[in-house]
C-alpha cells in the first residue's frame, strides 16, 4: 500500500474545499488567522452558552484540542492563515492516515476530539446531536443564527432531524 503524504491531501480538490470551509468557524475573532487562542475561546463560548456541561467533559474536549491542533503543528504562539492551516491539517491527517496503515487505532487524534466535541454538544445525552444542541456551537463559535438552518440540514444527511 503507497504512503499517503499531506500533498495527496492538498491535491484532492472536496477535501480542501471541505477543510476551507471549516476556517471561519475557527477563527472566532475573524482576524483570517486562527491560534489556540481561537480554539480555547471557542470553548470558553461554547462553555458559556451550555452551561449545563459537566466540567469533565469540558476537560477532556479541552485537552483533546489541545492534542489535535499540536498534531497540525498549532501551537501556544502560532497562527496559521487558511493556506498555513490548510498545510497543517494535511500533515495531521497523513500522519493519521499512515499510523492506521500500520496498525494503530483508527484515526485517534481526530476521533478523539470529535468525540469530545460530540460529547459535549449532546447535552440530553440521547446519542443525538439535535439542531438545537447543534445551534449552540455555531453559536458559540460567533456564526449568525441565520446560518444554523442551513449548516445542520447540510450535516443532517438522513433527514431525520437528528445528527448521529
Amino acid at each position: 500500500m503507497a504512503t499517503v503524504t499531506a500533498q495527496d491531501y492538498l491535491k484532492d480538490a472536496k477535501w480542501v474545499k471541505r477543510s476551507f470551509a471549516v476556517f471561519p468557524l475557527l477563527d472566532i475573532d475573524k482576524s483570517g488567522y486562527v491560534s489556540i487562542d481561537d480554539w480555547l475561546l471557542w470553548i470558553e463560548n461554547f462553555k458559556k452558552a451550555a452551561p449545563t456541561v459537566s466540567g469533565s467533559k469540558l476537560e477532556k474536549l479541552h485537552l483533546a484540542t489541545l492534542k489535535y491542533t499540536a498534531a497540525a503543528g498549532l501551537t501556544v504562539g502560532v497562527e496559521f492563515n487558511k493556506e498555513q492551516y490548510l498545510q497543517g491539517m494535511a500533515v495531521m491527517c497523513a500522519a493519521e492516515h499512515e499510523k492506521v496503515k500500520r496498525g494503530g487505532s483508527k484515526l485517534a487524534i481526530l476521533n478523539e476530539y470529535t468525540s469530545a466535541w460530540y460529547d459535549c454538544i449532546d447535552t440530553d445525552g440521547d446519542g443525538l446531536v439535535s439542531e438545537e444542541e447543534f445551534a449552540v456551537v455555531l453559536k458559540s463559535a460567533n456564526f449568525p443564527e441565520s446560518a444554523t438552518k442551513a449548516v445542520f440540514a447540510k450535516l443532517d444527511t438522513n433527514k431525520n432531524g437528528k445528527l448521529e
